[in-house]
């Protein structure tokens, strides 16, 4: 009853204000859902917003506690998107919305506990924490780099006018290289400096090269936060190469050119990591060789994602990296995305398919034979041309091809059209200036805002054939009916599929025959059925080109062919 003559009283509202406090409320949470932990944890901090209690040592040591015990759930919430991205984007977008959420609440928590400590500087027992504020503080800042990046989201400028300030203060204040681990992680926990984690976040942002998948960029910032220790900024360059961050501007780093110069500049020699970044490269290829089935394969995806990384942490970028010289133009477009609207969009619109016809999708294709030789060119329309103009009136607004050559198309969509572009999506594109469609894949994604997103796009042919394929049962001699020379009781569930005429994939041609399939009905060496108006054939898939989480390119054979009556 006399309670409030304790300022310490337990607040049921307001848990972070010891580590006693936190210790209980943490133990009444659901031990097994991470993602209602998490609200819960959202909750607290709502509460220390409102509440009028000044930041105290106490509630800063129950923040560092509350920090160190949720590391796993950090974990396990990066580990669910990075799952689930393909095969469940609901539930990745869950993880991830929870993820940035707590990366938020922690960025709240330790700036406020960082003014009052910068504001408290002289006394000896918050100038202790002062390091520890700017060194967690960062962490989240990368962390939340990291999130953007999985999405190929950039930071706008406000975001780093204000980690450029937070660096500078720490080297104001001289705590910029003092290394610190959370005091409740343990005496053996990794310790970090605020350069360190200030340099982390500049390279995270490096990885926003728009062709890493969620999967590849979560395991290329492991190797990078660990190998860029050794890093250093400094005040006078030792090299000419490498890259610069103005503590000033509104931008991350830039690579050198020879022209920089300033008291707000700081230079980053990358040396060391692209060295170590070589090392591991090749210690893969080493093993790739040794090691059998899955562990070479492991290896072998991963020396191709230090390959991406490479160009962008090399400390001098030689070359052009583009293997074919490209274009630059402004033209609208017409685009589809996904495997079944290309396949709606490709399909002829004068004849609708019936529900149950084994005859459905009969596209006057012949699939048997393929001419030898090079193909012809496409036609590239005149201006006047009527047609171009017919195009060029249905085109999507929103679309634009803004540079091309002959394998690639880097495309554009403003509006906020194409936001759910993701790595490895089929897209289908027809320019106002060219008559036909061409089938691509995005390589490399770009979320320039909300509004606005580019992607580069490979071509992988242009010409196809959407198709109607049925998968094969087992025909029975007591109820087989043959329907124009078909034996619709062999014929099962039906699905569309694009055919693509070799030699497709202009850029490295492949002269056997192969199809796009959707990847659930992906199986090498099912047999299905290919009814065209005139042929029914037999084809069996075989070796994959190219898997995504929706689609599937995969070579096919013919193993047989019968005439379909008139």
């Amino acid at each position: 009853m006399f309670g409030f003559l304790n300022p310490q009283t337990k607040d049921e509202t307001d848990p972070m204000v010891t580590p006693r406090a936190v210790s209980a409320w943490l133990r009444h949470l659901p031990p097994s859902d991470v993602i209602a932990r998490q609200h819960h944890v959202m909750q607290a901090f709502d509460a220390m917003r409102q509440t009028r209690r000044p930041v105290d040592l106490n509630r800063v040591l129950a923040i560092q506690f509350l920090d160190t015990a949720l590391g796993a759930d950090r974990r396990q919430l990066i580990k669910q998107y990075v799952e689930n991205i393909d095969r469940s984007p609901r539930v990745a977008d869950r993880a991830w919305q929870a993820a940035q959420e707590l990366s938020q609440g922690f960025v709240y928590a330790y700036q406020t506990s960082l003014e009052r400590a910068v504001a408290d500087a002289a006394n000896p027992r918050w100038k202790h924490v002062i390091a520890h504020l700017f060194v967690r503080l960062l962490h989240y800042h990368g962390t939340d780099a990291k999130l953007r990046v999985f999405r190929h989201e950039r930071w706008i400028p406000a975001r780093w006018v204000g980690l450029h300030q937070l660096y500078a203060r720490s080297v104001e204040l001289g705590v910029e290289r003092q290394a610190i681990s959370l005091q409740s992680a343990g005496a053996g926990a990794m310790k970090w400096s605020t350069e360190q984690e200030y340099s982390y976040v500049l390279l995270m942002h490096q990885l926003n090269t728009g062709n890493l998948s969620p999967s590849e960029l979560d395991w290329a910032s492991a190797q990078l936060r660990a190998w860029g220790r050794k890093l250093e900024l400094e005040a006078i360059p030792r090299s000419s190469e490498g890259f610069f961050v103005d503590l000033a501007s509104k931008r991350g780093l830039m690579r050198r050119t020879g022209g920089e110069s300033g008291p707000m500049i700081r230079y980053l020699d990358t040396t060391p990591l692209a060295e170590q970044l070589e090392r591991a490269t090749h210690a893969l290829r080493q093993a790739e060789i040794g090691e059998p089935g899955t562990a070479a394969a492991v290896n072998h995806l991963r020396a191709l994602i230090l390959d991406k990384v490479r160009p962008v942490v090399a400390p001098n970028l030689h070359g052009e990296l583009r293997r074919s010289p490209r274009t630059p133009v402004t033209v609208a477009a017409k685009v589809r995305v996904g495997l079944a609207r290309v396949c709606a969009e490709l399909k002829p619109k004068d004849t609708p398919e019936p529900a149950n016809d084994a005859h459905a999708g009969a596209e006057e294709i012949e699939v048997f034979s393929v001419a030898d030789g090079s193909r012809a060119r496409r036609r590239v329309p005149d201006e006047h041309d009527s047609l171009t103009a017919s195009i060029a009136a249905l085109s999507d607004p929103a679309w634009e091809v803004r540079d091309r050559s002959v394998a690639g198309l880097r495309i554009s969509a403003s509006g906020g059209i194409g936001q759910s572009l993701v790595l490895g999506a089929l897209v289908a594109v027809r320019q106002s200036d060219v008559a036909d469609w061409v089938l691509g894949a995005v390589r490399r994604l770009n979320k320039v805002s909300n509004d606005e997103v580019e992607a580069g796009v490979s071509i992988l042919a242009d010409r196809i054939v959407p198709v109607t394929l049925h998968a094969r049962r087992v025909a029975r001699d007591d109820t087989g009916i043959v329907v124009s020379g078909v034996d619709v009781s062999a014929v099962g569930a039906r699905f569309d599929a694009l055919y693509l005429p070799p030699p497709s994939r202009l850029e490295m041609p492949l002269t056997v025959k192969t199809m796009i399939v959707p990847t659930s009905e992906y199986a090498e060496g099912r047999s299905v059925e290919l009814t065209t108006g005139r042929t029914a054939y037999t084809i069996v898939l075989r070796h994959l080109v190219e898997q995504r989480a929706e689609w599937s390119w995969a070579a096919f054979q013919i193993v047989g062919k019968n005439p379909v009556a008139p």
